[in-house]
């Protein structure tokens, strides 16, 4: 066996059954391996970028590695911004890069010389920060080591991506029988620990008293935390849930404990409700920037706040004061709950779930605007949407309108790009074509154009691809801040400023793809469910107000000199009037 057979072997052992790819004379043996697998499929994109997004996505899909196959220098920076998407998204990730010969890669490594050959780069200190493990293989003898200790920390502690770069005359090397493999109790990975004995049951019994003895309890469920632990301490506690933007798949829009999303752009309801909270479990949340608002010493201000959380790193930072930090994983936080007394909070769990009905995000003059109002058509979309689907979202306005709008079914998984909110995310959908289950995808104008090369990929494998294109001209968040904050100096946004995007049905005409216009005054709903129900990829190109709403939102209120001050957590722009806000639950249980 060779060097090339055993990786695509071990990885077809672990599970993995799609490699994405683009190939080059660098990676030829292992392109060659892949296709002797059969028990393999190969998917081929037209960039590497898209391979590690696709690659990613199949990681958080299916919870095994995705893995994605590049070649030498261009074929592998390429890839960078993908493997950078996986590492702050903590998405399980094999890139396998072909390289230039061993002496040659040695050399650069030992020197420091800028290049030895032509393609060749010393990929390690380009990657290393974005990877939790990188490994050139110099010897065949090495491959089972390097390969387990790659899948060890893709899988082990807070996941992540790790790169195995392979010289093009190691490739087709024999690998010899007796090889070192790894051991698992020897690895440097700090997050990989199980960090359980790091709380004394002393502690885990205040934990539980102060659950049990909450009023107005409240659970912020984040990326880190799994559906089925959302589902079980729900069961258990019955206390609401927020989440956060990476969370918000992790319980259904109809259930009576869902009260909303937190964030920049989030749902006023949960935001009233974080800051009346008596006690927050932070749950698998790093609590980002976006998450937390201008006063981060002030979020969840009531509230007892525990945060748990299996990278440690995330529990040093000293943003929010957290009250108690357990490092540990979120299922078996949960676990340890087990014989936790519920508390007594119907009544909080109903007042929950009232703010969002009072506050929702899509208002009445929403459906009446012309041309579409993106809210109003992502609401019809969302009620339309299959029971059993993937929901994949781009970044930008888009992102911040149908995150706020998207009513989650059960069964339906939700992917962003969270941390790196990388533009031309939509193509990542790919990844999630490994059944045959309908995957539905919303990206702007701008961040389709990023990477509209994959309409080839579609069309080729006729993926169940329904692409919704948001059509708004442009740049329509970039719109707004330039409008918001520099006085209408315009650059970079549109066709008046730079930028402009394409007929997306001509495009999609030009690859072969079925597509549809959906613009004021059609039968919205019909055509959406005809779309729905059509075979394979469909582009579909939604005309859209190019200067819509974005709300409700964290902003700043102009102050009586002039000056601008940021609102508080619970005080969304457009800001409300005091007889416009609810009456706190304290005033009501009293």
């Amino acid at each position: 066996m060779t060097v090339s057979e055993y990786i695509f072997d071990f990885l077809q052992r672990k599970g993995v059954e799609t490699v994405y790819m683009v190939s080059g004379s660098s990676s030829m043996w292992l392109t060659d391996s892949l296709y002797k697998n059969k028990k393999l499929h190969a998917v081929c994109t037209h960039h590497e970028q898209v391979a590690a997004m696709a690659a990613d996505l199949y990681g958080r899909k299916n919870g095994i590695p995705g893995v994605a196959l590049v070649t030498i220098g261009p074929g592998a920076t390429n890839a960078i911004t993908g493997v950078a998407e996986a590492y702050v998204d903590s998405s399980p990730l094999f890139i396998i890069s072909g390289q230039a010969s061993s002496k040659l890669l040695s050399y650069e490594q030992k020197t420091g010389i800028r290049q030895h050959g032509t393609q060749s780069l010393n990929l390690e200190p380009l990657v290393s920060s974005i990877t939790k493990y990188f490994a050139a293989v110099m010897d065949p003898a090495d491959i089972r080591y390097h390969m387990e200790r790659g899948y060890f920390e893709a899988m082990n502690g807070r996941r992540g991506p790790v790169w195995i770069d392979v010289p093009v005359d190691i490739q087709n090397r024999q690998v010899p029988e007796d090889m070192k493999p790894f051991s698992y109790q020897n690895s440097k990975d700090a997050d990989s620990r199980d960090t359980r004995s790091m709380t004394s049951q002393n502690d885990f019994q205040e934990i539980t008293q102060r659950i049990s003895n909450a009023k107005r309890p409240l659970i912020l469920a984040g990326g880190g935390m799994s559906k089925a632990s959302v589902s079980a301490i729900t069961q258990k506690l019955q206390i609401p849930v927020v989440t956060s933007r990476m969370g918000i798949d992790r319980i259904a829009s109809d259930s009576q404990f869902f009260a909303g999303r937190i964030g920049a752009y989030g749902q006023r309801g949960a935001h009233f409700a974080i800051q009346q909270a008596d006690l927050l479990l932070i749950l698998g949340c790093r609590l980002s920037v976006s998450s937390i608002g201008y006063y981060p010493d002030r979020f969840a201000v009531n509230a007892y706040k525990i945060q748990v959380d299996i990278d440690p790193k995330e529990l040093e930072k000293s943003d929010v004061p957290i009250d108690r930090k357990l490092c540990m994983s979120t299922d078996a936080f949960v676990d340890s709950l087990a014989a936790t007394d519920k508390p007594e909070c119907s009544e909080w769990v109903s007042y929950c779930k009232s703010l969002n009905t009072r506050y929702p995000v899509v208002i009445e003059d929403y459906h009446k605007c012309n041309p579409l109002n993106s809210y109003y058509f992502t609401s019809v979309l969302s009620r339309l949407a299959p029971e059993d689907a993937s929901v994949v979202v781009d970044t930008g306005s888009v992102c911040n309108v149908v995150s706020q709008t998207w009513s989650v079914k059960r069964e339906q998984q939700y992917f962003i790009s969270g941390g790196l909110s990388c533009m031309g995310f939509w193509a990542a959908s790919i990844g999630c074509c490994t059944d045959k289950k309908p995957v539905i995808v919303l990206s702007g104008d701008g961040s389709v154009s990023m990477n509209v090369q994959e309409f080839a990929t579609l069309c080729y494998h006729n993926f169940p691809i329904k692409l919704f294109v948001y059509q708004n001209n442009g740049y329509m968040l970039i719109r707004h801040n330039q409008h918001n904050y520099m006085n209408d100096r315009f650059l970079g946004v549109g066709p008046e400023s730079g930028v402009k995007t394409p007929d997306f049905c001509k495009v999609a005409d030009a690859y072969g793809i079925p597509n549809r216009r959906i613009s004021y005054g059609d039968n919205i709903e019909a055509k959406i469910t005809e779309i729905l129900s059509m075979d394979g990829a469909v582009i579909c190109e939604v005309m859209l107000e190019q200067f819509g709403p974005l709300a409700p939102r964290i902003a700043s209120k102009v102050m009586p000199d002039g000056s601008l001050k940021a609102a508080e957590f619970d005080d969304l722009a457009p800001f409300l009037n005091d007889d416009e806000k609810p009456v706190l639950f304290h005033d009501i249980a009293t």
